[in-house]
């Protein structure tokens, strides 16, 4: 009888023992489990997060995951895209490009991530009788939307503003051929990592577009974070030029700086020919 006793007690001793280890296992791991997503939570200030064109953690497909400013990263209209010519739609609403571009003096910035030409002065775009302010311009390389699945060496974008949740870019292609007035002018001042370069010369900003304003126009969204869904884009039919040699020395300074196309989700892109 004590032996059943003794038996008895033994047996109640040992399962509490093990469930005591097992609970305070359980209640290890789940606090492993919270530091762990504490640890990869989403800083819900961008200020000092760091984005990149390179493979990796900081790469495009991962910009919606780096801060809670850059969920729109992750979004259904994002830019760029693929721009299938057989595939536009036509509107008869469209209207022909007014660009009230005149000049601006030399600001170019480069900030790790582009060439950046700031504007100043009251060049504008006129679209459905909104007048977009011209903030400043900047370089890709390879260019960010394709035509038909291909890339042109550089793509420019043109970057107006109506107010803070309103945008319209320009975006116009660099194909390789004669020499780039504006390269041959500054190429050799763009800064070759982060830094500033300005003079009193003047830009004839109007030049820099081509004599045909023909553009395929959706709604899209800003190819860098935030990455904010508040862009018309006018992405032009007709290239600009720029010789191999230009060509050649911008990608030394930027080269892989494009976002990869994103799907349209439905979208459609207008086709304007006038």
């Amino acid at each position: 009888m004590k032996k059943l006793i003794f038996n008895s007690l033994f047996l109640i001793v040992a399962t509490f023992f093990l469930l005591s280890c097992n609970n305070s296992k359980t209640e290890d791991k789940i606090a492993d489990e919270t530091k762990q997503e504490e640890s990869h939570k989403k800083p819900k200030d961008c200020t000092d997060v760091h984005w990149s064109y390179e493979a990796g953690e900081h790469s495009p497909e991962n910009w919606q995951n780096l801060c809670d400013g850059y969920s729109a990263c992750g979004g259904k209209a994002q830019s760029p895209i693929n721009i299938l010519t057989n595939e536009t739609f036509s509107e008869p609403t469209l209207t022909q490009l007014t660009v009230n571009y005149e000049s601006t003096p030399v600001n170019i910035i480069n900030n790790g991530h582009t060439v950046q030409f700031n504007v100043s002065g009251n060049n504008t775009i006129t679209l459905e009788e909104k007048e977009y302010k011209l903030l400043q311009f900047h370089y890709h390389a390879e260019s960010e939307h394709t035509i038909d699945g291909s890339h042109y060496p550089l793509e420019v974008h043109f970057v107006n503003q109506y107010s803070e949740s309103d945008y319209s870019v320009i975006g116009v292609m660099i194909d390789e051929g004669k020499s780039n007035e504006l390269f041959s002018e500054y190429l050799p001042n763009f800064p070759v990592s982060k830094g500033e370069f300005k003079s009193d010369k003047v830009i004839n900003l109007k030049k820099l577009l081509p004599k045909n304003l023909n553009y395929y126009h959706y709604k899209g969204s800003l190819t860098t974070p935030p990455c904010s869904e508040i862009v018309n884009w006018y992405v032009l039919k007709n290239p600009v030029e720029a010789s191999k040699e230009q060509i050649a020395k911008f990608s030394e300074i930027l080269h892989g700086n494009f976002r990869p196309v994103l799907p349209l989700n439905g979208r459609k892109v207008f086709e304007y020919k006038k």
